[in-house]
């Protein structure tokens, strides 16, 4: 963030740490990367989906957005550009946890999920109200880190077990 110029209260989104020579290239191969394990992650969790489509359509339109941020410069004429596939990216994310929380059957499970989903617009809502203040970087981390616990927690949860297999006692408590 230093060699970019960057606070940690700044106006300017993360995306500027593409904008340094020095850093273009791990900036851009750290979301491609991102993009792949994001990937693997969601062709795992939708396998378990009793109907994935919707999943699917919602991890594309964001996996898409996340590739042109990657590979388009916040810089210069491709800003718009650029801050459209951001924004694309950041909306799909409350969607596809939603879309998630939906397939689940009732019970504890279904109910956390959707308290992530809440946990996770609240968070994007502060994110906009923090960009608005000058804060972009903040912003920007703060959906980040509730769409991440949601990946750690489905990941450690999913799939989720059927009500007789042997496995229900040794997983994490709903």
């Amino acid at each position: 963030m230093l060699r970019a110029g960057l606070a940690v209260v700044d106006d300017r989104p993360l995306s500027y740490l593409g904008t340094d020579p020095r850093g273009i290239v791990l900036f851009r191969v750290g979301l491609l990367v991102a993009a792949v394990l994001f990937s693997a992650f969601a062709v795992a969790v939708a396998r378990g989906l009793a109907k994935p489509a919707g999943f699917l359509a919602l991890f594309l339109v964001g996996q898409v957005g996340q590739v042109v941020v990657a590979l388009v410069s916040i810089d210069g004429s491709s800003h718009v550009v650029h801050t459209t596939a951001g924004i694309v990216l950041g909306l799909s994310l409350p969607l596809l946890m939603w879309r998630f929380a939906a397939g689940q059957p009732a019970g504890p499970w279904r109910r956390m999920a959707y308290r992530l989903v809440a946990l996770e617009v609240a968070a994007c809502v502060a994110g906009v109200a923090l960009s608005m203040a000058g804060a972009a970087v903040v912003a920007e981390v703060l959906p980040a880190t509730g769409f991440h616990l949601w990946v750690i927690l489905v990941g450690l949860r999913w799939p989720a077990p059927l009500a007789s297999s042997p496995r229900r006692a040794r997983r994490l408590p709903a």
